[in-house]
């Protein structure tokens, strides 16, 4: 089976540039019926865009081509790469192994480089110890 589908980007302000979130992809599980669409996400997501899209794809049934239009409230946030890729399994659980692995090579790709700056500080004790001295006996 050949499953079409496309890259989703969130727009990642602090480092002002798209990273790859997930995609969207024809649903070829027999699974939700009612969703044309099917969302895979980054892990770490908290699943709220996704259950949204997922509603989105539910209410207007778009095809891969038309998948622009499930971002609604998030079209300012994200967007659907144009590309339409395809991916090619024999069933489902094959195909969702497969475009985990697209999403992660996709992430690791476009991830901006993050330049981290060093800084080294010189250290001073807080506090000097006191000690007493010894006293001699006569």
């Amino acid at each position: 089976m050949i499953v079409k589908y496309r890259v989703i980007e969130d727009w990642w302000s602090d480092g002002g540039a798209w990273l790859t979130w997930g995609m969207f992809y024809e649903n070829c599980s027999g699974d939700f019926p009612e969703r044309t669409l099917l969302t895979q996400a980054i892990p770490d997501d908290d699943r709220r865009k996704g259950r949204y899209f997922g509603q989105q794809v539910e209410r207007l049934r778009p095809t891969i081509e038309e998948a622009e239009v499930v971002l609604g409230e998030y079209a300012d946030r994200y967007r659907v790469r144009p590309e339409i890729r395809t991916v090619e399994g024999e069933d489902h659980r094959e195909i969702h192994a497969r475009l985990w692995k697209v999403l992660c090579e996709e992430m690791e790709r476009r991830q901006p480089r993050v330049m981290v700056r060093t800084v080294q500080y010189n250290v001073e004790p807080a506090y000097h110890p006191l000690h007493e001295g010894v006293e001699e006996e006569d």
